[in-house]
């Protein structure tokens, strides 16, 4: 009995090691496969994906003004003669440029007799009117040049208006042009009135045959349209806003093409406070601008800086709006946060700093998480 006793602790010590040997085989199994995908996290293969370097490209520089909807300016054009409307050469709404002939006037006037003596000093004084009118004419046209592109203030362009306007009176009322060479006939001869400045016929309502008037209005010259876009402008921005520079006027739901189609300068105090640009609007909507409704001007400068970019199939946002890329580095993807300006084509200006030396990846950006291997494919 003793005998088997002892036996029995014997096979019993032997059960207990093998017990414990049991024990931490299976811990050892049970913890292999908690470490297992920890290494293959490691050893996972590398998504592949497509990059793109930091482009850079010169940018088109635009300078955007606040202006304003405003009615149209027209120039009434009228005639200084009364007497029959012999030619148009224009037609209702055609474009016409400075000092292009409008209508010529057959002039009529009142019977004058004169003597000899008479007759050749009204002759001198008759030529010398006509020279008068001529000269000043040229002036004014090319003052009204300068006057749209700031080169002159309004009281300048004002006088030599009113010097026209003194030598026509002198002209109309010179006694040998109505009377000829002594005849008690009345004199009539062709008077072309030319357009004063660059603009688009409207208010045409005469025809050719029909008497008018002296100071009667004929026709004016404008935009062409009912309302204009407005906007002030400093005298520095002049060499950038010029006379047929385009424009776009830009409205919350879409854009509208536009064209300068003059520039006045506005005088205060006897001096040039600011400019104003008057931009002809091209085909619009009708009822999508109303007169005072504020808007956003933006005009081409001709000029272009050097920026960054990088493709805009690269760039993704999250649900707070923010701007993301992925930047591909050293085997790794690395998310970084953005700011973007300008989308020019295919590409979109980086206005944040970006790391130089990376790649920015532009495929399988929805599986990208950050700090996940990435293989670039060249």
């Amino acid at each position: 009995m003793k005998k088997l006793s002892r036996k029995n602790r014997i096979i019993f010590i032997i059960t207990f090691f093998l017990f414990i040997a049991g024990l931490l085989s299976v811990a050892s199994y049970n913890l292999f496969p908690l470490t297992f995908p920890i290494q293959q996290i490691g050893l996972k293969t590398p998504l592949a994906v497509t990059a793109a370097p930091i482009a850079s490209l010169h940018k088109p520089i635009k300078i955007v003004f606040a202006g304003s909807v405003e009615n149209a300016n027209t120039v009434p054009v009228k005639t200084e003669f009364s007497g029959t409307l012999s030619e148009i050469y224009v037609i209702q709404g055609q474009a016409v440029q400075s000092g292009q002939p409008l209508f010529t006037v057959e002039v009529s006037a009142k019977p004058f007799t004169a003597s000899e003596g008479e007759i050749s000093q009204t002759t001198e004084a008759s030529q010398q009117a006509k020279a008068n009118y001529e000269n000043a004419l040229k002036e004014f046209n090319r003052y009204q040049k300068l006057y749209e592109i700031g080169g002159i203030p309004r009281r300048q362009l004002e006088t030599a208006a009113a010097r026209l306007q003194e030598a026509q009176r002198n002209l109309s009322n010179d006694p040998y042009l109505s009377a000829g060479s002594g005849n008690t006939e009345p004199f009539v001869g062709p008077v072309t009135v030319k357009a004063p400045i660059d603009g688009i016929v409207t208010g045409l309502s005469v025809t050719p045959g029909k008497t008018v008037q002296a100071e009667q209005q004929l026709l004016s010259l404008g935009s062409g349209h009912e309302m204009e876009v407005v906007l002030p402008i400093d005298q520095q921005d002049l060499y950038l806003v010029h006379l047929g520079k385009q424009a776009t006027i830009e409205l919350s739901s879409q854009t509208i093409a536009g064209q300068v189609s003059a520039i006045y300068p506005e005088i205060k105090d006897n001096q040039v406070s600011v400019f104003r640009a008057h931009i002809k609007l091209g085909n619009s909507t009708p009822g999508l601008l109303e007169l005072g409704m504020p808007v956003a001007v933006r005009i081409d400068t001709d000029q272009s800086a050097l920026v960054f970019a990088i493709p805009t199939v690269s760039i993704f946002q999250d649900n707070q709006n923010r701007s993301f890329v992925y930047i591909a580095m050293e085997g790794k993807a690395v998310l970084q946060q953005i700011t973007p300006g300008e989308t020019i084509g295919e590409l979109t200006e980086i206005t944040s700093n970006l790391p130089q030396e990376g790649m920015v990846i532009t495929s399988n950006i929805q599986e990208i998480k950050n700090g996940v291997s990435i293989t670039v494919i060249k």
